[in-house]
């Protein structure tokens, strides 16, 4: 079963790709299918923002479509400057990946150069039988102001964001470090797409 993932972020796309590998659905993406899509994230949940995403997608190409949007938070942070869902954009500015990893080094630098973050994920999937959605709260992991050599595959932050079981920054890691790991976030997606994408499909197959 073809998905289309609405997101143009690389990394998002490999590790959606590396925790569905052995699941029946392939993963697609826009800039495959040559569109690209104006979103105006406005919601005030992560959720809202995942469905906003989703729907226009969808519309577009008819294409079952899953959207998803994140929220950071890191312990330590005084409210006011809590990234939230505000992740890349800062005092109303989109900041380029050298900027995004420049201002969070500093932040992190602030309160004593390590801290521990989570994200809280909204998914939202569109197909024929409706809107299905989801918000997830992530495993927690370290964010250092010492940050890794190694390039990123899309997400900046992987660059000073440390797995706390291995001591291993993300762009440090391999699939098999990952899977090892058991992410409660990977569970949860394929765990939402197997009981809303592949039991729907199976449903319509039996009445057909």
């Amino acid at each position: 079963m073809k998905l289309l993932y609405a997101t143009n972020n690389n990394s998002k796309v490999y590790n959606m790709r590396r925790r569905l590998e052995n699941i029946p659905i392939e993963i697609i993406t826009p800039k495959e299918l040559g569109i690209k899509v104006n979103v105006i994230e406005d919601g005030k949940t992560a959720v809202e923002n995942a469905i906003k995403k989703a729907q226009a997608y969808y519309e577009e190409t008819k294409i079952p479509t899953i959207a998803g949007d994140s929220g950071l938070f890191i312990d330590g942070i005084p409210s006011d400057k809590q990234p939230g869902l505000f992740v890349r954009r800062v005092n109303d500015k989109v900041l380029s990946d050298d900027e995004m990893i420049e201002y969070y080094t500093k932040l992190i630098e602030s309160i004593g150069g390590e801290s521990t973050g989570y994200y809280v994920t909204g998914l939202a999937l569109i197909t024929e039988e409706g809107l299905f959605t989801t918000e997830i709260s992530e495993d927690k992991f370290i964010l250092s102001s010492t940050i890794s050599k190694n390039n990123h595959r899309g997400n900046p932050l992987d660059v000073m964001t440390i797995d706390p079981v291995s001591q291993k920054f993300y762009t440090d890691m391999t699939d098999d470090d990952f899977k090892s790991l058991g992410h409660v976030f990977d569970k949860e997606c394929v765990k939402f797409l197997q009981e809303n994408l592949l039991n729907e499909s199976k449903k319509l197959q039996k009445i057909q």
